[in-house]
């Protein structure tokens, strides 16, 4: 499913021709080589980059699948305590603040 989904992302990717002229897109997203007619190797060079860059877990979050019970509280609980680290850098930031405005 996931090289389903990547084949459909990646259409838009190709250049296209016209009139027997080639019109080269500027490159997005990620971009990988076949060396020597080698397409296994591309492959795994661009599962790689995918996994490095999050991409998949991207794809992963797109596709509608059925969550266990037990990822969904795991991941429950990362959204909170992101929530709560992100609610604390506020109260923070903001404290800095005040005590600049109050000293100035």
């Amino acid at each position: 499913r996931a090289m389903q989904a990547l084949a459909r992302a990646a259409r838009g990717l190709w250049p296209a021709a016209g009139r027997g002229q080639v019109q080269l897109q500027p490159a997005r997203g990620i971009v990988v080589q076949v060396r020597d007619g080698n397409l296994e190797r591309a492959l795994q060079v661009m599962e790689r980059k995918m996994r490095s860059s999050g991409i998949e877990r991207l794809i992963k979050r797109r596709t509608e699948h059925h969550v266990k019970n037990s990822e969904k509280r795991v991941l429950a609980r990362k959204a909170l305590m992101a929530r709560v680290r992100s609610q604390e850098l506020g109260k923070s930031l903001r404290d800095i603040l005040i005590k600049k405005i109050r000293s100035a």
